[in-house]
């Protein structure tokens, strides 16, 4: 070959392994846009088959890696990250985090001998990175956001996350695309790739054809109203308690058409409950006669604290569950977004469960629906749960991706959900996690929805969240051998 063939060779190279990170940063946008946009749920499915087929065809590098988680990290960092830690942190974690797992990913492909199987690995990888993060407490407080939100969007994939859980149906998703690539790379391989895709098809499908609740009885039907709106106040040199006392009268005003049973106001301070009762006598009468003019149950979140003793370790951000004026139960927030709300307050420790004539009813605060908090509320007996929100500070992406938790919580416990967010997105979810009303981003007012409370048994709580576990430590177990694999040939004899 002469000397102006290679060089035309190597433009040609180059120009073609050039072009391959690209390709992936486009396949890590599309999941992105999967995530951050619900009508165009669909880029995340083309975003996984179009890295499933770069990695089959041997396109594998850390750069390449690094190129196709870029997009998710940056999204946190710009979107969640920037407003929970201080000055650019945020931005300096998706550098890091993202440099990371690109590592990971790229040592965890490479160490897979059996090419034939390598398309198995980004949805084990999907599945332990979501599992990890969603079960250990100690990395919990990153609030990295699952890459699940698309799924939440599909009726028939959320139903099957009533029996195997959320993460399972990723991988089950995500396992079905990759084997799709794999027989567009190889026909050859399009026996053991259509085994693989029929099965996660299969499993997908299956739960859709079980109707559990035609064997629950119905106990009763329940009207639940949820409130939305950011209250602004009209000048910046309003003392404390005026500003409490007008941001009550505004929610107030929002609710005032409302007839429903139960009324959830978001999550945003309305009033002081002392638990000495010597400095919080007027919000507490505002909040007491609001119950007995609104009738029913109402929930309305605020700050407890003593006033005696001013000790952090006795101020919590609660929920006050109301009956007709009376007090039926005191919920503590057990999940703090760090540094913000873990510096002033402490965390809640507490599941219970109150009885009320609507039913059973537990109540999950904000970021405690990202925790196991629904989890537990459901095995304490819980039939619904009232999930006061405030996603304020956040922009349109935040909220479009954490509708994501009270939609598959409510599948996975088979419990409704209500949610009031303070400027959006409040929802109104039934216990096969079907979204039955909603008030959008930036919308203010009130919604009012008819649900069933029902003692309906949760697969995934069952069965489910074991299968979660052993397929974890299956995969953990697997890359161990092969990591280990690896560096054994490459130690110097």
């Amino acid at each position: 070959m002469s000397i102006c063939e290679k060089q035309k060779l190597k433009k040609k190279r180059t120009g073609k392994y050039a072009i391959v990170p690209v390709l992936y940063l486009i396949s890590g946008i599309m999941l992105v846009a999967g995530n951050v946009l619900p009508s165009a749920a669909f880029l995340f499915y083309i975003g996984i088959i179009l890295a499933s087929y770069l990695i089959l065809q041997g396109y594998i590098t850390r750069i390449n890696m690094y190129c196709f988680l870029t997009p998710y990290f940056l999204m946190l960092a710009i979107s969640i990250w920037n407003n929970v830690f201080p000055y650019f942190l945020g931005i300096v974690l998706a550098v890091l985090i993202g440099d990371l797992f690109a590592r990971v990913l790229y040592r965890a492909l490479i160490s897979c001998d059996e090419k034939s199987y390598r398309f198995i690995v980004m949805p084990a990888f999907f599945f332990a990175f979501d599992f990890i993060f969603q079960n250990i407490p100690t990395i919990g407080f990153i609030h990295m956001i699952p890459v699940l939100s698309p799924l939440s969007t599909h009726t028939f994939i959320i139903k099957a996350a009533t029996v195997f859980g959320g993460r399972v149906v990723l991988l089950l998703v995500t396992l079905l695309l990759s084997a799709a690539a794999n027989m567009l790379c190889d026909i050859k391989s399009i026996r053991i790739s259509g085994i693989v895709v029929t099965i996660c098809a299969l499993l997908i499908l299956t739960p859709n054809l079980m109707d559990l609740s035609a064997d629950t009885e119905v106990l009763k039907e329940v009207s639940v109203a949820i409130i939305q709106g950011s209250y602004a106040p009209p000048s910046g040199n309003m003392d404390y308690e005026d500003f409490i006392n007008q941001k009550f009268q505004y929610y107030m005003s929002l609710a005032e058409s409302v007839d429903a049973d139960i009324i959830v106001f978001p999550e945003t301070e309305l009033g002081i409950y002392d638990t000495e009762n010597k400095v919080d006598q007027a919000f507490r009468n505002n909040i007491i006669d609001a119950s007995k003019r609104l009738g029913d149950l109402t929930l309305f979140t605020v700050t407890e604290g003593n006033s005696v003793t001013k000790s952090k370790d006795e101020r919590f951000i609660s929920a006050l569950l109301l009956n007709d004026g009376k007090i039926e139960g005191i919920s503590r927030k057990r999940n703090l977004v760090p540094l913000s709300e873990t510096r002033d307050y402490s965390k809640g420790k507490d599941y219970d469960v109150y009885e009320t004539r609507f039913g059973k009813i537990g109540v999950s605060i904000c970021y405690d629906m990202n925790a196991n908090t629904v989890e537990r509320l459901k095995n304490n007996g819980a039939q619904m749960i009232l999930a006061p929100f405030n996603d304020s500070g956040f922009d349109f992406i935040y909220h479009n991706i954490h509708r994501y938790f009270p939609v598959m919580k409510a599948a996975e416990c088979a419990v409704p959900i209500v949610v009031a967010n303070e400027d959006g997105i409040s929802q109104i979810i039934d216990g096969n996690g079907r979204i039955i009303a909603e008030l959008g981003y930036g919308e203010k007012g009130s919604i009012t929805q008819n649900i069933e409370v029902m003692n309906a048994k949760s697969l995934y709580l069952l069965f489910g969240r074991y299968i979660e576990w052993i397929l974890f430590l299956a995969i953990a177990n697997i890359a161990t051998i092969s990591c280990l694999g690896v560096f054994h040939l490459r130690k110097p004899v």
